[in-house]
C-alpha cells in the first residue's frame, strides 16, 4: 500500500506541477537505462539493440512511443511492436514476427515470403525447408492460396513446391514426387484439393504420380 500511495502522489505531483526536468535531480531517476526484449526467434537482437542505444538517458516521461516504434519496425521479420514504459527507467518491447511460410525463387534469387505477402530479400539459410515458389508476382496471390490451404488442414510439410500460372492457376508437387494440378477456380481448387486428402493414403492410388484436377468434376491420373 504504501507502494501504491508513493508511486500516485508522484504521478498527480508530476503531472500537476510544471518544471524543467534536466535541471532537477529527478531527471536522473527517470531517464531510460534498460531495454527488455521480447519474442525475437528471427530479429537480429543485436541490430535491435544498437538502433534503441540511442533513446538511453532520455527522460522517460518525455518519449513517446512511436518514437522508439519507428525506429526498429523498418527491421527484417518486425511485423509490429508492442511498447511498455515500467517506471522508473526501463522500456519494455514486445515484438511481433512476419511468420515466414514460404520462400521465392526468381530468377536465381531468394527471397522469404510471410503468409500475408510480406517479402524479406536478405535470405536466410534456415529456411530452406520450406516450400518454394515458382511464378510471376507470387506474393500477390500466395496468401490467399495459403489461407485455402490452411482451411483444408492440407499438410504444407509434404510440399516441396509450388507453381503459379498467370491463368491463376496452381501445380502443387510433393515430397514424394506427387504431382497436383489445380483449376484456376479457387472453389473448384479448394474442392480437388479435400478430395486429394481424401485418396492419399488409399492403397489404390500409389502408383499415380500426378493428379490432373483442372477440368471441372475430373480427376485424371497418370
Amino acid at each position: 500500500k504504501k507502494n501504491f500511495f508513493w508511486w500516485l502522489f508522484l504521478f498527480i505531483f508530476l503531472t500537476t506541477f510544471y518544471f524543467d526536468f534536466s535541471k532537477t535531480s529527478l531527471s536522473k531517476l527517470f531517464t531510460i537505462k534498460n531495454f527488455q526484449i521480447h519474442n525475437t526467434e528471427n530479429t537480429d537482437i543485436d541490430l535491435v539493440y544498437s538502433k534503441l542505444e540511442k533513446f538511453k538517458n532520455i527522460n522517460i516521461f518525455l518519449i513517446k512511443n512511436n518514437e522508439i516504434a519507428s525506429s526498429i519496425t523498418d527491421l527484417d521479420f518486425v511485423k509490429d511492436i508492442g511498447i511498455k514504459k515500467i517506471y522508473p527507467d526501463k522500456i519494455e518491447i514486445n515484438i511481433n514476427e512476419h511468420k515466414i511460410v514460404a520462400v521465392i525463387s526468381n530468377n536465381e534469387k531468394k527471397y522469404m515470403l510471410s503468409k500475408e505477402g510480406h517479402v524479406i530479400e536478405n535470405y536466410n539459410d534456415k529456411f530452406n525447408s520450406l516450400p518454394v515458389i515458382y511464378g510471376k508476382n507470387t506474393e500477390n496471390y500466395f496468401p490467399d492460396f495459403y489461407k485455402l490451404l490452411n482451411d483444408i488442414n492440407f499438410n504444407l510439410k509434404k510440399i516441396k513446391y509450388f507453381k503459379y500460372f498467370e491463368s491463376n492457376r496452381w501445380d502443387i508437387f510433393l515430397k514424394d514426387g506427387k504431382l497436383i494440378k489445380l483449376s484456376s477456380k479457387e472453389s473448384e481448387a479448394k474442392e480437388s484439393l479435400a478430395n486429394f486428402i481424401a485418396v492419399y493414403s488409399d492403397k489404390k492410388f500409389e502408383q499415380y504420380k500426378i493428379f490432373d484436377f483442372r477440368v471441372k468434376n475430373q480427376l485424371i491420373l497418370k
